[in-house]
């Protein structure tokens, strides 16, 4: 699965800080796919608006990199007298296309019981 980010940027750019400077400023919009399906966790987790943090971005090769990121998950269940928050630490392999940064998320949606059988 993938998910991108429109920008203007040239396809040979290697300036990591930019590409950090670039992704923080819409991690919002891919934001969803890189937290995947937090069911795994419990159907009562919730990602934490805003809590996504770049931790580096590393250059591989041939305008692709290896970006590590944390972000925030709540857990809150009023009748078991739950409300904790866990720190997620992940990370995403991504290139640089003409006019985009294009990422390569695994989808770990949770399969239905009709997926099982």
């Amino acid at each position: 699965m993938q998910s991108i980010i429109h920008c203007d940027i040239a396809v040979d750019e290697d300036d990591c800080e930019k590409l950090q400077a670039i992704i923080q400023g819409n991690i919002l919009k891919i934001a969803e796919s890189l937290a995947g399906d937090l069911q795994w966790y419990s159907q009562n987790a919730q990602l934490v608006p805003d809590s996504f943090k770049i931790i580096s971005i590393q250059p591989l090769d041939n305008n692709r990199f290896k970006m590590l990121y944390d972000f925030t998950w709540n857990l809150f269940n009023p009748c078991l007298d739950l409300n904790e928050f866990r720190t997620q630490h992940e990370e995403v392999l991504f290139h640089i296309a003409p006019g985009a940064l294009v990422f390569s998320v695994i989808d770990n949606t949770r399969p239905s019981p009709s997926d099982e059988l």
